[in-house]
């Protein structure tokens, strides 16, 4: 891992200081291989190297969408003067503040590439042949995901300097290939989180993915929901429905991405517990809907809403407004109609339920 970090520091260097490699197109992809989508807000002080990173690849026939996410410093004059000199930067301001699952959907739905790519504003491409190197076994194996490894930057501003780590990539099993049913069950594993589960794979940033999945997924997920500003669980909405439309993918042993986590970053934003609850509320919402359902994903809904149910706060994020109350009420009433889920499970559901909710709601408690 070290190694790869090592080999990757002359480009990154290059990056980080501003430095345009590929600095003679001269005009947008028709058909570009590569959609690398990078969602904006208030980001003046880390877009650049982020950017460069994309700019950079060893490829050109990229389309570079970026999100304005409603910045109110910098960040719209500087995408604005460094797409002047590159005509694959297309920029989408956003009208408000949406947040980044508005933010990335948007840049799916607009995109023209063959392939979808995620960067954090914040974070950075590890190498120059990271997207040629992906889409290359992408093609090969007709793959319609393909996930690689990640390092970790810790602490300072000198990425050089931190504390490196592939801490990330303990659960990618590198080289694995999944086809359906086993790739929708892929990313969740008993253990002691969310109910009996655990997440092990529930991040975008290190995924390749056909447009044409991507775009399949997000026209189940709805417009309604796509728009919700969500701050949290954004990530994991986005793989679970992937995981669950895909019909292949590849574990890849190559280190792609530089996460790079200060202080100010969004991994390290503090949120308040109601806004955690209506977020993980959601993606149980959002995976009912792709949840193949003669699979044991099925009980990954129903530890999940249990586990919601035992929390302090579900009474009150429930009655703090009708939004909520809808949401709770839709989610537990299909599961008690899916006709998949065992009598045991709709039967703690509806106990729970009797508890917590009060008794003129809306919901179906008899099955």
């Amino acid at each position: 891992m070290i190694e790869s970090f090592n080999h990757a520091k002359n480009f990154l260097d290059k990056c980080l200081k501003g430095i345009l490699i590929n600095d003679h197109i001269d005009k947008p992809p028709k058909n570009p291989k590569i959609s690398a989508i990078i969602t904006l807000h208030n980001s003046q002080r880390t877009v650049s190297r982020a950017l460069k990173s994309v700019q950079n690849q060893n490829i050109t026939d990229i389309e570079i969408i970026l999100i304005n996410d409603f910045s109110n410093d910098n960040t719209l004059s500087i995408i604005k003067e460094i797409g002047k000199s590159d005509p694959r930067i297309r920029i989408i301001n956003n009208k408000k503040n949406m947040g980044t699952y508005f933010s990335r959907s948007i840049g799916v739905l607009c995109s023209k590439g063959k392939y979808i790519f995620h960067i954090d504003n914040d974070d950075m491409l590890l190498d120059e042949d990271v997207f040629s190197t992906i889409t290359d076994i992408a093609e090969k194996g007709n793959f319609d995901l393909i996930s690689f490894n990640v390092i970790y930057s810790f602490g300072g501003t000198n990425i050089f300097t931190n504390r490196i780590t592939d801490k990330l990539t303990s659960s990618h099993r590198s080289n694995q290939v999944l086809f359906q049913p086993e790739l929708a069950q892929y990313p969740f594993r008993p253990g002691n989180t969310l109910g009996n589960y655990y997440i092990i794979d529930s991040y975008i940033w290190n995924k390749c993915v056909k447009t044409k999945i991507y775009k399949t997924m997000l026209k189940k997920v709805g417009k309604n929901r796509y728009m919700r500003y969500m701050k949290f669980e954004e990530d994991r909405t986005d793989v679970y429905a992937l995981f669950n439309t895909a019909e292949s993918a590849k574990y890849l042993s190559k280190f792609g991405y530089l996460l790079i986590k200060t202080s100010g970053s969004s991994t390290n934003s503090i949120h308040a517990e109601n806004e955690i609850f209506i977020c993980i509320l959601y993606f149980v919402d959002i995976s009912i809907d792709f949840t193949r359902k003669t699979f044991e994903n099925s009980k990954l809904l129903i530890y999940l809403i249990t586990f919601l149910m035992k929390l302090p706060e579900f009474k009150s994020v429930y009655n703090s407004n009708g939004y909520n109350k809808k949401l709770i009420n839709s989610c537990i009433d299909r599961i008690l109609k899916n006709k998949y889920i065992l009598a045991e499970y709709k039967r703690e559901i509806i106990k729970r339920a009797l508890n917590l909710i009060p008794s003129n709601t809306q919901v179906n408690l008899v099955n």
